[in-house]
């Protein structure tokens, strides 16, 4: 049975394409970004199904606090070519989302959604296991304020109203999708995502 879905994410019949045109590349979150491979070299595939691409990372200016917005996030993306409709960056609406962390990147937790835009805050190091404690979306999408810590993977969605605060040490902010088979257990089955996304971050050092 289907869980009842939020309120929050943009409705599934919104995105009906799998380009958002002609952008900045700086600009792109492709559907196969995989999260779990921020700060690596290559992207794990543990679960299989396909390691996609490393996800496009934005550099934080220096600062005591560092707020996050995202002036715009459009486009459209698709969990399985060819058999489920395309979505945006608010998720499927479908889920549940559970899934595992992996080499120091937090998994996540949604049980009424399933590929919605995510980021990560890391540091210049390469993340490294014990992985932080996984965040549950389940209940909360709908936040004004987040302030996850460093390699807690955290839900973007379609980011109106929502301010991200940058942890202490954070340098980087990596964007993409926490994918798995069925979105349950190890992270992987990132080809056979489609789409992208467009997505503009501002940053403000307070």
């Amino acid at each position: 049975m289907t869980p009842a879905p939020t309120a929050t994410p943009a409705p599934t019949a919104a995105c009906a394409t799998a380009t958002v045109g002609e952008v900045d590349p700086a600009d792109v979150v492709p559907g196969q970004a995989n999260i779990f491979g921020a700060g690596h070299d290559i992207g794990p595939n543990p679960g299989g199904g396909g390691r996609g691409v490393l996800p496009p990372v934005r550099i934080l200016p220096a600062g005591a606090t560092r707020i996050v917005t995202f002036t715009e996030i459009s486009g459209c993306v698709q969990p399985i070519v060819g058999e489920s409709p395309f979505n945006g960056p608010g998720g499927d609406l479908l889920g549940p989302t559970r899934i595992d962390s992996w080499e120091g990147i937090a998994g996540i937790l949604d049980e009424r959604n399933g590929m919605f835009l995510v980021g990560v805050f890391l540091s210049d190091a390469e993340p490294a296991d014990p992985a932080p404690a996984r965040l549950d979306f389940t209940e909360t999408e709908d936040f004004e304020v987040i302030a996850p810590g460093l390699a807690q993977v955290f839900f973007i969605g379609d980011g109106l109203g929502r301010r991200f605060e940058a942890p202490n040490g954070a340098t980087r902010l990596f964007l993409g999708f926490a994918d798995a088979a069925r979105y349950e257990g190890l992270p992987g089955y990132y080809g056979n995502n489609r789409g992208e996304l467009k997505v503009v971050v501002a940053v403000e050092v307070q």
